[in-house]
């Protein structure tokens, strides 16, 4: 007797190692899901960081009315830290206008969308030399899932 097709155990190995190849692919694709929106956050972190780093450049907040709050130590000695704040909406506004509230969207997390309102909180500082510092919590945005700070305020002046 001449039976032609598969038997019932080489149907079942197909359907195992299928199984197993789709198994790996979800894993692997839904990792790079996860990979692909860390990226992304990361980079919206950057443009917020741009922003910031424009906004001071601009001398914007040359005109804020400050306090000194520490002392730092630098290469050449320590350096009196002033601090001011600001609301988000005075980076938006400056007049470079390195973002608009159009902006404040994080790609990587599009179902909560940031602080349009734009009145965030940003502390300004600046030291004696005259050079300038930022510092912000990424929880005030509402939108990132990362937390901590926005910074570049050197350490020894956290209050």
């Amino acid at each position: 007797m001449n039976r032609k097709g598969f038997t019932l155990v080489e149907l079942l190995a197909t359907l195992i190692i299928l199984g197993i190849v789709i198994g790996i692919t979800i894993v692997g694709v839904n990792g790079g899901f996860r990979n692909a929106k860390d990226k992304t956050e990361e980079v919206f972190i950057k443009t917020l960081t741009n922003a910031l780093d424009i906004y001071l450049d601009s001398g914007d907040a040359k005109e804020l009315e400050y306090s000194p709050i520490c002392t730092i130590s630098k290469k050449l000695g320590t350096a009196q830290v002033y601090k001011a704040t600001v609301s988000f909406k005075n980076v938006i506004d400056s007049e470079y206008a390195p973002l608009v509230e159009k902006d404040l969207v994080n790609p990587a997390n599009l179902d909560v969308s940031c602080n349009a309102s734009s009145s965030i909180p940003v502390d300004v500082y600046y030291d004696s030399d005259r050079v300038y510092y930022y510092r912000v919590a990424k929880s005030d945005f509402g939108c990132l899932k990362t937390t901590g700070y926005i910074t570049n305020l050197p350490s020894g002046c956290d209050e």
